[in-house]
């Protein structure tokens, strides 16, 4: 059932895919552990036009890897069509503290349709992480 579009490596997503960073679809982050293991976790992602974001509280292990091993791999499938997928290979560019309040709060409106996000609490850390595409595979979910 392969019609993929994307066989040799590209930094590039396509546009008629970047409705997956921005709908309510999980994705899927792994990182890599100190001791060279691979650490994977749902979560959600957003982007910038150049980069994919991920907001992530520092006390995380995922924020350890990606600020101490900047190699980085995504996928989101569309929730609709399992056969519609984004998978990005990537590396962490740059990370900053600023703006992750309003962010988280952004996020919520799209993922959970309520105005704030309602699970921080106080000396909350967080980070709005960049992640940069090194190679993109696709599908588009075509038969």
């Amino acid at each position: 059932m392969s019609n993929a579009k994307s066989k040799a490596p590209t930094p590039h997503i396509p546009t008629a895919l970047i409705d997956l960073l921005e709908s309510d679809a999980l994705g899927h982050l792994a990182t890599i552990r100190a001791n060279g293991t691979p650490h994977v976790t749902p979560l959600w992602v957003d982007h910038d036009g150049e980069a994919v974001l991920v907001n992530v509280r520092l006390d995380r292990v995922k924020a350890a890897n990606m600020r101490e091993r900047p190699e980085v791999a995504i996928s989101i499938v569309d929730p609709r069509n399992p056969y519609r997928y984004l998978a990005i290979t990537g590396r962490v560019v740059s990370w900053s503290e600023d703006g992750w309040r309003e962010h988280m709060n952004k996020l919520a409106r799209r993922y959970m349709r309520v105005e704030r996000y309602p699970w921080f609490f106080p000396g909350e850390q967080r980070a709005i992480f960049r992640i940069v595409a090194t190679h993109v595979y696709y599908e588009m979910g075509d038969a």
